[in-house]
């Protein structure tokens, strides 16, 4: 499925028109394209408008909330070179239900602030 994503996603059989105004609102938020620059105007107009075809403006609100944090946790943890693909990391969230703020604080001692 991330291949899809990743590929021509508008064009693919394996979304649903609501997934896919989904994944283009997500591109659009991600790459700032709802900012006008010269040669090229906002994105977001239209993209929005697909989006309300599908989403009531609080599922579009946390939509973009859940887009951003996404965002902000990538720049984060890439600007502090927090690797989290590790194998021993990945099995450590399998099995977490719920975040323990202790065991996250000294999580992120041992990534970034001990180096």
């Amino acid at each position: 499925m991330l291949e899809a994503v990743d590929g021509d996603y508008p064009t693919s059989n394996l979304f649903s028109s609501e997934e896919k105004a989904a994944l283009r609102w997500a591109e659009i938020v991600t790459l700032k394209l709802y900012q006008s620059v010269p040669g090229r105007p906002s994105q977001s107009p239209d993209a929005m408008a697909e989006l309300k075809k599908y989403f009531t403006s609080e599922q579009i609100v946390e939509l973009t909330i859940v887009i951003g944090h996404n965002n902000f946790w990538n720049r984060f943890t890439d600007s502090l070179e927090i690797d989290m693909e590790s194998d021993e990391l990945q099995e450590k969230f399998k099995k977490s239900t719920s975040v323990n703020i202790d065991d996250y604080t000294d999580f992120m001692k041992d990534c970034w602030w001990n180096r």
